[in-house]
């Protein structure tokens, strides 16, 4: 079974899976009752016995109880109810996360956010994305300059130099200017040159639409503690986490990744950068989702689109699968992949209502990997998914033309 949200599970697998969980009752807590897929996209339910940054153990359904090496660890979840990310504020980073609360104080290399579950928490400046209110979608487009918006309509663009729980002091070309916090509707952070590398680490999602990554990640009890930076730990009731996710391990998410390159190409108009949504479809109102699945990793872009992301030796593969987001019958792409810079996949007059096989690229040592969608003859209405994209350290076998859970 492909990897995606739980309510992807078609209905009847769904429904055998609830069974499961509810026998699996017997043999711990509710709140132990998860779905594992590990890094070879295969998913099954499970008790979550123990967690750490080695090794996880689980009890099967047939009552067996294994220990699964953290390499060969995807993720474990379980269907709880998760609200959307509220607060005063939302907090978004790159590569999706996010967090509701408010800013108390912006430190040279990092910002001290204070959430409600997690207390005061220290992000690193190279992973801000933006602040917004509850609702609204993160930034697609960042510039070279901070943008503050405020209420009445005014911008005031610059480089914000501190930021406290009431006050946002940004540098500007005319001077320096002081914003009330309370006059601020959004807030979009400057575009960080290179990025930050890709680190391995975990990824715990809470059920009040919080998503935060940690080095470390350890079940003590009813408690999973997870390590930020620089030692600094939290402790998060397990009966709050909906997700615990590796990053950077196995198997590592391309819209986790900070691309090198980021170029949408309108039809008519100069280029846009980056003009791409990172685990949402185009547009960044809504995950992606193809007739009666949803995927919860993807790139949303449209044609014409071009993306690459540097490459270091450390993964094998790519696996990704494709699909015209939407049903308008004016679609008509060519997709395709570029290792060097050198065509190694393309696949003409992709249409909507059709998604792609599973596609396993070889890497073959390539210092760059482009994903590219071209338009037809007049760009109209190609909004395109990437789905799964994804870096793979071991090369699985090769998948089946349909997998289990497609739509037919």
């Amino acid at each position: 079974m492909p990897r995606g949200d739980v309510e992807s599970i078609p209905m009847p697998q769904r429904v055998l899976t609830t069974i499961v969980v509810l026998c699996l009752c017997s043999a711990g807590l509710a709140q132990d009752n998860w779905l594992l897929t590990t890094a070879d996209f295969k998913a099954e339910p499970v008790v979550l016995k123990s967690f750490d940054s080695l090794a996880l153990k689980v009890t099967s359904m047939s009552g067996d109880e294994r220990t699964v090496p953290i390499d060969r660890f995807l993720d474990i979840r379980r269907s709880l109810l998760v609200a959307p990310a509220s607060g005063r504020f939302i907090l978004h980073m790159t590569g999706g996360d996010q967090l509701g609360g408010e800013p108390l104080v912006l430190k040279a290399e990092s910002l001290v956010w204070k959430n409600p579950t997690l207390g005061e928490v220290e992000i690193p400046t190279s992973r801000l994305s933006g602040i917004t209110p509850p609702g609204r979608a993160a930034p697609a487009e960042r510039g070279h300059e901070d943008v503050v918006s405020l209420s009445n309509g005014d911008i005031v663009r610059g480089i914000i130099a501190s930021m406290s729980g009431d006050k946002i002091a940004v540098q500007t070309s005319s001077g320096n200017t002081e914003v009330p916090l309370a006059s601020v509707a959004s807030i979009v952070f400057a575009a960080t040159p290179g990025g930050a590398a890709a680190q391995r680490g975990f990824r715990v999602r809470l059920d009040d639409g919080s998503s935060l990554i940690g080095v470390d990640a350890k079940l003590e009890g009813d408690v999973l503690a997870l390590t930020l930076g620089r030692g600094a730990q939290r402790k998060i009731a397990l009966a709050h986490v909906a997700v615990i996710e590796q990053v950077n391990g196995p198997v590592s998410w391309l819209s986790a990744r900070q691309p090198s390159e980021a170029l949408y190409q309108p039809f008519i108009g100069p280029p846009r950068e980056p003009a791409v949504y990172m685990d949402r479809s185009w547009r960044g109102d809504r995950p992606i989702v193809f007739k009666d699945r949803t995927f919860a990793h993807g790139i949303g872009v449209h044609a014409y689109s071009r993306l690459s992301w540097p490459l270091d030796g450390k993964y094998a593969c790519l696996r990704t699968r494709y699909a015209v987001d939407g049903d308008s019958t004016l679609a008509d792409v060519t997709v395709r992949i570029k290792l060097d810079d050198k065509v190694v996949y393309e696949q003409m007059d992709v249409r909507a209502g059709v998604l792609s096989p599973v596609i396993i690229q070889d890497l073959n040592g390539a210092r760059k990997l482009t994903l590219e969608v071209d338009g037809g003859a007049a760009y109209a209405q190609d909004s395109f998914d990437w789905i799964e994209p994804a870096l793979l350290r071991d090369k699985p076998p090769e998948p089946p033309a349909t997998m289990p859970g497609d739509p037919r």
